[in-house]
Order: C-alpha cells, then sequence, then structure tokens
C-alpha cells in the first residue's frame, strides 16, 4: 500500500479583481522575495498565476528550509486566489511535510490578510477554496 503524499495545495478567494491584487500582492509579498510575473496570454488560459514568489519556509535546523511558491491567480472577473503550494523537485520528506503542513497556512493567512488590510473598508470575508 502506498503512502499518501500530503502537502497539498492550498489556497483562500480574495474579494478583489486581478489588476487591483496584483499590486497589493507585489505589496505583501515584498519580504518574501521579488514576484515573477508570468503572462498567461501565448497561451490563451487564465489559469496560470500571474504572479510568483517562491520562498522557504523555517524548520528547526537552521541551515535548511522547505521551498514553497505563493502565487496569485485569477478566480472570477470579480475575485482573485492566492495560493501557496510545496516548490521542492522531490517528493516530501517527514521533516518537510511536517513543516510544510504546520507553517503554509500561516503564510497563507499572513499574505492573505496583508493584502485584505491594504483595501480601505474591506471586511476581512475570506472563503477557502
Amino acid at each position: 500500500m502506498e503512502t499518501v503524499l500530503r502537502c497539498g495545495y492550498l489556497s483562500q478567494v480574495v474579494d478583489l479583481p486581478v489588476a487591483i491584487a496584483e499590486v497589493l500582492f507585489d505589496d505583501a509579498t515584498q519580504a518574501l522575495g521579488s514576484a515573477v510575473r508570468t503572462d498567461p496570454t501565448p497561451l490563451g488560459t487564465a489559469l496560470l498565476p500571474l504572479r510568483r514568489v517562491r520562498t522557504k519556509l523555517r524548520t528547526p535546523l537552521p541551515w535548511t528550509g522547505v521551498p514553497v511558491e505563493v502565487e496569485l491567480t485569477p478566480w472570477s472577473r470579480s475575485r482573485s486566489e492566492v495560493g501557496v503550494r510545496y516548490a521542492g523537485r522531490r517528493r516530501p520528506r517527514a521533516m518537510a511535510r511536517y513543516v510544510y503542513e504546520s507553517q503554509a497556512p500561516r503564510l497563507l493567512d499572513a499574505v492573505t490578510d496583508a493584502i485584505d488590510a491594504r483595501v480601505p473598508g474591506a471586511a476581512s470575508k475570506r472563503r477557502a477554496a
């Protein structure tokens, strides 16, 4: 029996159009690293992330980290999706899974809350995708 790979994709929907969410996403993730802008028009689809930031989650061991990607994707015309995914090349080991499962939801909440905080008069209503 094969074990199930955990380290799934986590996401939350933000009630902002993508044009506004792009600017706020860049501000909210500035401390994590530089955002890579991808242009989905060559493929003719809006399913690719518009912004992607690669960063690492801290582990108990000081010299290692768990690689993750924080990304912004269009959800609909009036909403955007902020997501976190495991970015390692290999199947994650037990320590990487533990760190991802404990810290990735907090990272996602921090980025989403930072985006919501920059919108004047916005209520902090989030929906898990």
